[in-house]
């Protein structure tokens, strides 16, 4: 299989693990609203509509992703990364569950405008960060196990791609804090 296409079945996986995890989240949240998991901002990785807590919009989502980075560092973290993605998936489901069980579908709009761009935006970036991991963390594994890789990425583009990254959160974090000041 040639890197394009094993690239996009890759990201096609994580994005799965992804929509798993926000059913489940969902699911959960409705069944068992009493859990406190739910109400914790490091869970719910800065999404939700929270004008007291707009720091989490950047902090939370780049304290995850540097999970997912470090995790990639190291041969142990190939089954821990689709982990992290699906703890984002759960946390996401639990805020939409939330949300629509306080407000059914009067707080539709706001949803659309302030929640779901940013969710869907720095859950791409989490799926890149994902893949990256996953590659690395493979890699690392195959040197471990005297296996020869066609291609190896070098720690300084590994630490490169994470640093554009987390650029691209800040970013989305800096336009959800305007969105929220404007709009809510």
């Amino acid at each position: 299989m040639n890197r394009i296409k094993q690239r996009n079945v890759q990201i096609i996986l994580l994005f799965l693990i992804l929509l798993i995890g926000t059913v489940a989240g969902s699911v959960l949240c409705m069944q068992h609203p009493e859990w406190p998991l739910w109400n914790n901002m490091t869970f719910r990785q800065g999404l939700g509509i929270l004008t007291e807590y707009q720091f989490y919009c950047i902090a939370s989502p780049m304290f995850w992703l540097a999970v997912m980075s470090a995790l990639g560092l190291s041969a142990t973290g190939m089954p821990l990364v689709p982990c992290v993605l699906f703890l984002r998936g759960m946390a996401f489901g639990a805020v939409l569950e939330r949300l629509y069980a306080e407000n059914q579908f009067a707080e539709i709009g706001k949803a659309f405008l302030l929640i779901l761009p940013y969710a869907y935006g720095t859950s791409f970036v989490m799926l890149f960060g994902a893949r990256e991991a996953l590659r690395f963390s493979i890699q690392i594994t195959g040197l471990l196990c005297d296996k020869t890789q066609e291609e190896e990425t070098s720690v300084k583009l590994y630490i490169i791609r994470f640093m554009v990254l987390f650029g691209f959160l800040i970013l989305l974090g800096l336009m959800q804090n305007f969105l929220l000041e404007k709009f809510y």
